[in-house]
């Protein structure tokens, strides 16, 4: 936990307080001086460390629980956390989609993380690795026969999201989080056009099983060449729903 009296905040002008304050704890992050866990000082503390009043602070604490880098716990104060994109994109994601082709832009830029996620997974995979990928799985085939194309849809995201977990490599985690997301954000305001068929999500279905075989199997190149062809698949429904 961090000391309120050594922490080495800085006073701060009063024009556009609150992004100031914004600002120091941005670069305290980036320095490694504040690290996910650490409690932040009371809203009472900052104020006299800004030199600033408690509603500026308040203002800047709830900017920062909105974009995910603090998590308050009524009672029980703040805290920094891991970076969550999140809640930051579920504000933003309704003007990003109101752009031309974003969806299958973002469908583009998945292609490349996913495949490159693919080449890097580990020489060996064991079936605990796979855990995550075959309860997803479950999920798709329960969907698929009670008919929820939301549901598979969510499922469909998170036996991806598995795949490049197994990655181990952080950047790609990271873009992914992004991607999936926004992903998440399309298939509950309904604007996802995959799945919208049963024999569509049937075949997918499929073609997610037979990844899963072929990573089961070590297969890592059998894969990968199964990856590209679903995600091939995934980008004609977008092009020709």
């Amino acid at each position: 936990m961090m000391n309120s009296k050594t922490a080495p905040f800085k006073p701060v002008a009063t024009r556009k307080i609150y992004q100031y304050i914004l600002e120091q704890f941005v670069n305290l992050v980036s320095t490694g001086v504040l690290k996910p866990g650490d409690k932040i000082p009371s809203e009472r503390e900052l104020a006299e460390i800004f030199s600033v009043s408690r509603p500026s602070v308040r203002e800047a604490l709830r900017v920062l629980e909105i974009i995910g880098l603090i998590d308050i716990q009524p009672g029980g104060g703040a805290y920094l956390k891991e970076m969550e994109l999140g809640p930051f994109l579920s504000v933003i994601a309704p003007l990003l989609f109101s752009h031309e082709n974003f969806e299958l832009e973002l469908l583009e830029l998945r292609e490349l993380v996913e495949m490159r996620a693919a080449e890097l997974l580990p020489q060996t995979l064991t079936e605990e690795m796979l855990v995550p990928m075959r309860a997803a799985l479950s999920d798709m085939r329960k969907a698929l026969e009670e008919n929820d194309k939301e549901a598979g849809a969510l499922a469909d995201i998170a036996f991806h999201r598995a795949l490049v977990l197994m990655s181990d490599s952080f950047i790609l985690q990271k873009t992914l989080e992004l991607i999936v997301s926004l992903f998440e954000h399309s298939v509950r305001g309904g604007r996802s056009v995959v799945l919208e068929r049963h024999e569509d999500a049937e075949q997918l279905m499929k073609e997610h099983q037979a990844i899963y075989d072929a990573l089961l199997s070590n297969d890592r190149e059998k894969a990968r060449g199964l990856l590209g062809s679903h995600l091939q698949m995934v980008r004609n429904l977008y092009i020709c729903p």
